[in-house]
């Protein structure tokens, strides 16, 4: 009897802040994965990317975290698309800047990127709204 009780596993139900969290950090794993011989990355290229990775981090957010607010959603968006950057861009190329300065340009880039997408989030939560993807909160309250 001893050994069964040994063998149980407790599962402990996860808050939605895990739950996101755990997909994007699967996320984030699957696109350093995939760029993992990419050395440099070109700023409008990294733009693309951080305006996918924005995109799949809303539906995420919206999808798992019904208890939590809308600007606790836009922190936690702003969070993860932050360790998205870090994670994923370890050197952005700029075109006109020598590869010696890079490295010193690069948190202004990403200050500037990071402002972008700020503004990009209200933006695509709109859109999403107006175009079906997610439910006009009207919708969610009835």
């Amino acid at each position: 009897m001893n050994d069964l009780n040994n063998n149980i596993t407790v599962i402990k139900s996860m808050d939605s802040k895990q739950l996101i969290k755990q997909e994007i950090d699967t996320l984030i794993n699957n696109v350093k994965d995939s760029l993992s011989e990419v050395k440099r990355v070109a700023v409008g290229e990294a733009w693309k990317l951080l305006q996918l990775a924005t995109a799949s981090v809303i539906q995420t957010i919206e999808k798992l975290g019904h208890d939590i607010s809308s600007p606790e959603k836009k922190e936690l968006a702003m969070e993860y698309l932050n360790k998205f950057y870090d994670s994923v861009f370890v050197v952005v190329d700029i075109p006109v800047v020598p590869n010696f300065l890079e490295p010193i340009i690069h948190k202004y880039v990403k200050g500037f990127l990071m402002i972008l997408v700020g503004a990009s989030i209200d933006a695509l939560v709109t859109t999403f709204r107006n175009t079906g993807v997610f439910l006009k909160k009207m919708n969610e309250e009835v």
